[in-house]
Formats: structure tokens, C-alpha cells, sequence
């Protein structure tokens, strides 16, 4: 019996911890791009609109991961151009719905019931990444990646390094493997 009491109470510890990892992460790339001699970039606008985050630290933390892949960031005449912009918005997950069940007379004590279950699912807030690319010699957007479902605590002074796992899922498929080369 305690065998099962602990099988099924690390199954739940292990539900819960899944649920709090659902940050979901995209990118897009113009196809066409050569990719391949782009290697010097420099920001041109970060906007933040989560309070208690600088926007220096996230763009170090943008920065470090960069030179990690083999970008450089020059001052002046660089081919690429970053934009980043860091927000929070209502979750669109959540349950809503309503249920009635209606119990049946069964054998000779037969009754009846009625009970009504409702979940309606607020949305919490998360923490959103985009960061765009551009080729400065052409000025046009030739790499996105953006990241959702962020939890707002990653983005305090003590989870810097929560913020740098993202960063690093977020940057590691630029350039995209499958530009043209």
C-alpha cells in the first residue's frame, strides 16, 4: 500500500512540475536568405513593458548567447539589425465549460440526482519574446523567433538564469539550417 501511496504521489509532483514548463517557442525566416556570411549585428530598438526588468540586463543576456553562436557586435556597419520586444499578456490556455449529470434509478433503492460542475479558467499572466532580424543592406525582415508562456517570475533579478535558458531555445535556431546557402 505505501508503494502505491508514493507511486502516485510522485506521479502528481511530476504532473505539476510538467505544467509549469509550457513556454512554447516559433520561428520564421525569409527563404531565399543566405545566411551563411552574415555575422556582425547591432541593436536598434528593445522595448520592455514588464516592470522590474532593465533592459540591459536582457539585452546582455541576448548578447552573451549571440557571441556564443559567432555574431559580433559592431558599432557601426553591421548586417544585421535586432529588434526585441519583451510584454506580458492574459494566457490564452484555460478551460471553460459547463456540466450537468443526471444520476438514473438502479435496482430495488433507485433515486435520482442532478449535479452541476463549472470551471471557468481565468487566464494568468505570461511573459512574451519577439525578436526580429533584419539585413541592413536590404532593410528588410529576414528572421523572427518569438517566446510565449513565459512565467513573469523568470523575470525577476533572482531567476537571470531562467531567463538565459530562454534566451538560449529562443537565438539557437538563427541562422535556420535550411536557408539557402
Amino acid at each position: 500500500m505505501r508503494l502505491f501511496t508514493y507511486t502516485g504521489l510522485l506521479s502528481v509532483m511530476l504532473m505539476l512540475l510538467s505544467a509549469c514548463t509550457n513556454i512554447q517557442y516559433a520561428d520564421d525566416y525569409k527563404s531565399g536568405t543566405d545566411f551563411s556570411g552574415l555575422k556582425t549585428y547591432n541593436w536598434r530598438a528593445i522595448s520592455v513593458d514588464i516592470g522590474g526588468i532593465d533592459k540591459t540586463v536582457l539585452q546582455k543576456i541576448a548578447d552573451e548567447q549571440l557571441h556564443a553562436q559567432g555574431f559580433i557586435l559592431a558599432d557601426t556597419s553591421a548586417e544585421l539589425l535586432i529588434d526585441m520586444q519583451v510584454f506580458s499578456r492574459v494566457s490564452k490556455g484555460g478551460n471553460t465549460s459547463i456540466g450537468i449529470g443526471i444520476g438514473l434509478p438502479v435496482g430495488r433503492n433507485g433515486s435520482i440526482g442532478l449535479g452541476t460542475g463549472q470551471t471557468l479558467g481565468k487566464g494568468k499572466q505570461e511573459g512574451v519574446i519577439v525578436i526580429d532580424i533584419t539585413q541592413t543592406s536590404s532593410n528588410q525582415l529576414i528572421w523572427r523567433g518569438n517566446a510565449e508562456g513565459i512565467p513573469l517570475i523568470h523575470f525577476s533579478l533572482k531567476a537571470e538564469q531562467k531567463l538565459r535558458e530562454t534566451f538560449n531555445k529562443l537565438l539557437t535556431p538563427f541562422p535556420p539550417q535550411t536557408a539557402a546557402q
